[in-house]
């Protein structure tokens, strides 16, 4: 019983990491899509997603642990928010390739994390 409740909490670290990175998108997505300059874009892309990453942090630690959530979380709320940010300063873009991107990236660093802790953990 204790195994498919830790493969379900395993399961769900690939869940949290597209929902925030979609999150993260679609607000830095909402906020910054009328921003001209790129740079300026980036940062505040990046300080959003920090700031909006953080009460879903502080939401899940109870449920899924703190280094499961911390620790994909800040690299989503920042990589995410940055490459959305940039990407929102291009004015011929959607916001449904945002939002696929950051999908895309939040799936990505939960599976890095995934098989990185997997490899640490078989040595």
């Amino acid at each position: 019983m204790e195994k498919a409740y830790k493969m379900n909490l395993k399961i769900a670290d690939f869940f949290i990491g597209t929902f925030a990175g979609s999150l993260v998108a679609l607000v830095v997505y909402l906020v910054l899509s009328t921003q001209p300059n790129m740079l300026i874009a980036m940062v505040l892309g990046g300080l959003i997603g920090m700031v909006l990453v953080m009460p879903l942090t502080i939401l899940l630690m109870p449920f899924v642990g703190a280094f499961e959530v911390m620790i994909p979380l800040g690299i989503i709320g920042m990589g995410v928010g940055m490459t959305t940010g940039m990407l929102s300063a291009i004015p011929a873009i959607s916001g449904y390739a945002v939002i696929a991107w950051g999908d895309l990236a939040g799936f990505t660093v939960a599976m890095l994390i995934y098989f990185s802790n997997k490899h640490l953990i078989n040595q």
